[in-house]
Parts: C-alpha cells; structure tokens; sequence
C-alpha cells in the first residue's frame, strides 16, 4: 500500500487543487472504472462511454478549484450523472435513463463489483461469464430511473445517501427505487428459471 492509497479522495482532490498532479492521478486509477462502467451500462455504447468518460475527466480536472471539500465521490458522480443527461440531450435521447437495453460485448462488466451475499451468490452455480450476463440482461430489463439507482449502488458503492444528493431524489425515493428493483431483479431471474432458490 503507497502513501497514496491510504489517503482519502478529499485529501487526494485538495492535493490535487494546490497543484500535486500524481494526486489526481490516484483519483483517477480508485474512480475510472466504475464510472467507465456506468456509463457503458446507460449509454449502452462503449465507444460513446469512452469518449464521455474522457471529457468527464477533463471537466472535473478544469473545475478542481470549485471543489470545496465534503465528499469528492458524490460531487463526481453528479458531474457524471450531468455529463451523461447532457450528452443524451445532443444525442437527441429524451434521457439517457430510456436507452434501450442491451449487452455491449466490448463493455466493462457493471456487475464485477456486487458484493458476495447479493445477486451473484444467488447464482452461484452458474460460472461467472453466464451469471454476469444473467444480472446485466435482467439489469437492462428495469426502468430506466430503476436501473440508475441500481448502477450507482452496486458498480460504484455509493451509498443510498449519496445517491440521493446525486440524484436530487429523496432518501426514501432511492431506498423505494432499491427496492422495487431487487424484487423486479428477483423475478426476472426466477422467471428464466435461474434463481429460484433467491431470497435476497
């Protein structure tokens, strides 16, 4: 473990806006990837994912000195969360959230980062390409303010509160939306005969 890793992101971002470059640099290789992944589960393009991660980062480095401190995971996510609604407007979307469903076969797995206990144990039997394409084809399934709120909790370990000052949601809007999406995940599953044993 280096110095960096033991440092918080706030510390990192802090760093980083005093002009410590590797700082954000750390910030980069602890957040890339779930929101890289995120992206590609919502856009449901990899390539467009890319490209919009790319300008995230480079929006989020320009806006460093705006950063106050607090939390710097929730205050990316909403710049994520805004960049993606804007790019869906260009793009000519209603919203990102109504992006058809589907399974980019280049796209990062959104569901590497469950933790034990939750949906992957529950189809434990099957190896681990299947039970990812399992989750992310019921995932696709939801609706789209569903699938949002799924995303951010499972591929970037946000807490529900987090998301609900993301989101602009009530707390209790995103715990309902939790909710209401493990039941629909639960059925879905059950429905294709891969998770009858699942009690989450």
């Amino acid at each position: 473990m280096t110095a960096r890793d033991a440092q918080t992101d706030d510390e990192l971002a802090m760093a980083f806006s005093r002009g410590d470059a590797a700082a954000m640099e750390a910030l980069y290789r602890r957040h890339s990837a779930p929101v890289l992944g995120w992206l590609s589960a919502m856009l449901r393009d990899h390539a467009e994912a890319e490209d919009l991660s790319q300008e995230i980062w480079i929006r989020l480095i320009r806006g460093i000195g705006r950063y106050r401190g607090g939390n710097f995971k929730a205050w990316l996510w909403r710049i994520v969360r805004n960049a993606a609604i804007d790019h869906s407007r260009r793009r000519a979307d209603l919203t990102i959230l109504d992006a058809p469903a589907g399974n980019g076969a280049d796209a990062p797995p959104v569901v590497d980062s469950i933790p034990d206990g939750d949906a992957v144990s529950a189809i434990s039997r099957l190896d681990a390409k299947e039970a990812r394409e399992a989750i992310l084809a019921a995932i696709g399934e939801l609706a789209p303010q569903l699938r949002e709120v799924v995303l951010m909790r499972v591929n970037s370990d946000l807490k529900f509160r987090e998301i609900a000052d993301i989101t602009g949601l009530p707390l209790g809007t995103v715990l309902g939306r939790m909710n209401q999406a493990s039941k629909k995940l639960k059925e879905s599953l059950i429905r294709k005969g891969i998770a009858n044993d699942w009690n989450p």
